[in-house]
């Protein structure tokens, strides 16, 4: 039986997931004034040190901004994040992607993914392809959502890299997390299924080389969590 070593948050991290959760909950706002340093010191049980290096982090997110001088700010991490922001994003959801994020992924991948598939199409050989292959082989066999997540990222993401485009690759890796948060999320109301057969026909006529088939299973996928009976977020949202 194998056991699982237990993390314990450190002093700094639970420092700044208390300002992060701070400002997603909207209590700090944009704009807002944090208190001097050693006024956070004093307010929440820290040591400088343990300050300073906090908003360093937090800075390096997006969440605040250091005017030297004049103090720390909220930032609109909307316009300054990076993926650790959207990480911290997923935190403060229990792990659960929000209507809006959902949106905005799937909105992200329509964009991108045809391109992709132009990509692959002009530049993967039959043998990559064949190798990609295998993926498709390990889906068909699943029946856990979790392990179904980890597969259809897992497929998109060699995929992405595929279109020997270093960008691509790293932007697809960078975001696979939340994207296995939307996954389950659609899994858990459409079941696995539509998600294998929609991933088995995309390969299917990459291999045919048919991008405007392609194209059309691609922009499906991305579309079914934002519309119909599939859809996983309400019309308000």
């Amino acid at each position: 039986m194998a056991f699982k070593k237990i993390s314990v948050p450190s002093v700094r991290e639970t420092f700044v997931r208390e300002i992060e959760n701070k400002i997603l909950s909207g209590e700090l706002k944009i704009g807002d004034k944090l208190p001097p340093a050693r006024e956070l010191c004093s307010i929440m049980g820290v040591s400088l040190t343990i300050v300073n290096a906090g908003i360093s982090e937090l800075a390096s997110k997006g969440f605040v901004e250091v005017l030297p001088r004049h103090g720390t700010y909220v930032a609109d991490y909307k316009m300054k994040g990076t993926p650790e922001t959207l990480f911290a994003i997923m935190r403060y959801n229990g792990g659960n992607l929000s209507a809006h994020e959902v949106r905005s992924f799937c909105e992200t991948r329509i964009a991108l993914d045809p391109f992709v598939a132009k990509l692959v199409i002009e530049r993967a050989s039959d043998e990559q392809l064949k190798e990609l292959g295998a993926a498709i082989q390990e889906l068909r066999t699943v029946t856990a959502i979790d392990t179904c997540c980890s597969l259809i990222t897992s497929f998109f993401h060699r995929l992405y890299s595929l279109t020997d485009n270093t960008l691509l690759s790293l932007l697809y890796n960078s975001t696979i997390e939340p994207q296995k948060g939307m996954y389950a999320i659609f899994m858990e109301k459409n079941g696995i299924e539509v998600v294998v057969e929609n991933a088995e026909n995309i390969y299917k006529s990459i291999c045919a080389r048919d991008y405007e088939q392609t194209e059309r299973y691609m922009l499906e996928g991305m579309r079914k969590p934002l519309e119909g009976e599939t859809s996983i977020i309400s019309v308000t949202d």
